[in-house]
C-alpha cells in the first residue's frame, strides 16, 4: 500500500506546475515577438502620439531588445484605412498599441484576437466588453482632480459640475463621495442636451465660486467652448479645464499629460502580457505622472493670487 503523499511535497508540487506555466507563457510571449511584430496604430499623425510611441518602445526595449516594431496612422479615407487594417492582420501581430479613441476601437473591430494595449482613451468602458484589451486612460481619478482644486484654492468648500445625467451621473455621484475628504460640496447642475447649457452657466453664480470641467459630449465642445469661456470671464469665475487647449482659451488651470511616460506605462502593460500574464487580469491605469498648466492672463482677470510655486511648476504658463 502506498504512502499519502506530504502535505508539503503536495504544496511543493502545485508551485513547481505554477512556475513551469509561468514559463511556458512567457516562452510563448516571447516567440510570438520574435515571429510577429509590436503594431501601433494611431487615431493621427500629432507630436503626442509620436511622444507615446518612443516611449513605449523605449520601454519595451529595455527588456526586450531584440523586439520589432511597425508604425501606423488612420487616414481620412476608408479606402486606406482598409487597406492598412488588412496590413495589419496579415503581418499577425504579435501586439496592438493602440492611440486614440478611433484607433482604439477600429482595433476591437477590424484586428481580432491580438493583445491590444490602449493609450489616450477617456472612457474606461471601451475595455469592458473585450478581455483581451487593456491600457491607460487618458483621465485622472477624482480624488487627484479635487486634491490639486484643494492646492489651488485652499479655502474654497463648494464647486460646481456641468454634467448629462445620461453620459456622467456614475462619474459625478463618485466626484461627491471624494469630494467628502476635501471639505468640499458639490453642486452638480444636469444638462440633458445643449439647449440646457445657457441657463445652466447664468446659475452658476449664485451656485459657486468655481466650475469643475469634466469629459462630457454634451457640455464641453467645439461648440460649447466660447460660451463656457465667456460665462467664466463675465461671471468671475474660475474654470479648471479638461486639457492645455482649454488653459489656452481661457481656463485658469488644468491636469495635462507627459506623452512620453503615457507610452512608457503602456510599454510595462506590454511587459506583463509579454511575461505571461492574461490581459483580462490586468486593469486599465490612469497616467502616474501629473503635470498641469497655467492661465496667468485668467488669474490676473479673476484677482486670484497664487502660490509663487504653483506658477513655478507648472509644465506651461500662459
Amino acid at each position: 500500500m502506498r504512502s499519502a503523499m506530504p502535505k508539503w511535497s503536495s504544496s511543493l508540487y502545485l508551485i513547481l506546475i505554477g512556475v513551469i506555466f509561468c514559463v511556458v507563457l512567457a516562452w510563448r510571449g516571447l516567440l510570438a515577438m520574435e515571429r510577429s511584430p509590436i503594431v501601433s496604430l494611431s487615431s493621427h499623425n500629432s507630436e503626442y502620439c509620436i511622444l507615446v510611441i518612443e516611449g513605449f518602445r523605449k520601454q519595451v526595449l529595455e527588456k526586450f531588445p531584440d523586439a520589432r516594431f511597425e508604425h501606423y496612422f488612420l487616414q481620412r479615407t476608408e479606402e486606406e484605412n482598409r487597406k492598412i487594417i488588412k496590413e495589419i492582420n496579415e503581418q499577425k501581430p504579435a501586439l496592438l498599441l493602440t492611440i486614440g479613441s478611433n484607433a482604439t476601437q477600429v482595433g476591437l473591430n477590424s484586428i481580432p484576437d491580438v493583445p491590444l494595449v490602449a493609450a489616450m482613451v477617456l472612457n474606461e468602458q471601451v475595455f469592458v466588453h473585450s478581455p483581451r484589451a487593456t491600457g491607460v486612460l487618458l483621465c485622472y481619478p477624482p480624488e487627484v482632480r479635487l486634491q490639486w482644486v484643494r492646492r489651488f484654492f485652499p479655502a474654497i468648500d463648494r464647486i460646481a459640475i456641468l454634467y448629462n445625467p445620461e453620459e456622467n451621473s456614475q462619474l459625478v455621484a463618485v466626484m461627491k463621495k471624494s469630494a467628502e475628504q476635501f471639505g468640499i460640496e458639490i453642486d452638480a447642475i444636469p444638462v440633458a442636451t445643449i439647449t440646457d447649457l445657457p441657463p445652466a452657466l447664468k446659475s452658476l453664480g449664485r451656485k459657486a465660486s468655481m466650475l469643475l470641467g469634466i469629459p462630457d459630449n454634451t457640455v464641453y465642445s467645439n461648440k460649447t467652448a466660447k460660451a463656457v469661456l465667456l460665462s467664466s470671464f463675465r461671471n468671475h469665475i474660475a474654470f479648471v479645464g479638461l486639457s492645455s487647449s482649454w488653459v489656452k482659451a481661457g481656463a485658469l488651470f488644468a491636469l495635462t499629460w507627459d506623452y512620453m511616460d503615457l507610452g512608457r506605462q503602456c510599454g510595462v502593460i506590454a511587459e506583463k502580457i509579454f511575461s505571461g500574464t492574461k490581459v483580462s487580469d490586468i486593469a486599465p491605469v490612469t497616467p502616474e505622472k501629473v503635470m498641469y498648466e497655467l492661465n496667468l492672463k485668467t488669474a490676473d482677470h479673476l484677482r486670484l493670487t497664487l502660490d509663487p510655486l504653483l506658477i513655478q511648476e507648472a509644465a506651461e504658463v500662459y
